[in-house]
Order: C-alpha cells, then sequence, then structure tokens
C-alpha cells in the first residue's frame, strides 16, 4: 500500500478544488483509494511530466493531483487542479 504525505499547498488546494462540490468530493476520495491500492490502476492514469520529477494522477476529465516519489512506497503530494497546471511544472 502506498504512503501518502502532502504538502500545505496541496492541502490548501485541495480546500479549494472540493469547496462548494460534493461530486469533486467524491471523485478525489474514489482516487486517493485507487492510488494507494494500486498506483498503476488504469482509471488513475499516471504519467511522469516530461522533463521533471512530478507524476500525475487523474481525478477526472479535466482535474489531477502532481506529486513527486520520495521513493517507492511513499508520495509526496504537492498540488491539485486543472490539467492545464503541468505547465508550472
Amino acid at each position: 500500500m502506498i504512503n501518502i504525505r502532502k504538502t500545505s499547498k496541496y492541502n490548501r488546494q485541495r480546500d479549494e478544488f472540493i469547496k462548494h462540490n460534493i461530486k469533486a468530493g467524491k471523485a478525489l476520495v474514489k482516487t486517493l483509494k485507487l492510488f494507494r491500492e494500486n498506483p498503476n490502476h488504469p482509471s488513475l492514469n499516471l504519467e511522469k511530466l516530461r522533463g521533471s520529477d512530478y507524476w500525475t494522477i487523474r481525478i477526472d476529465q479535466g482535474s489531477r493531483i502532481f506529486f513527486m516519489w520520495i521513493d517507492s512506497e511513499t508520495a509526496l503530494f504537492m498540488d491539485i487542479g486543472k490539467h492545464d497546471k503541468y505547465r508550472e511544472y
């Protein structure tokens, strides 16, 4: 099972992401459960960003979690938001 650590930035962005949006909150919970159990689950669309140490997983069609691997069993969640945020990384 994968361990997840979260930055304060991720926590702030997560709160904004789910604020007043029950559907987004449910999708996030489902995504986190799948990731902990099997980070390579096809619906997560695990993807390494080219030219960086950052990875993404899909929450829904337009939203992603941005993270880095600390080791083979621990991920550090850095950010969450729209797919286009990948340009920041």
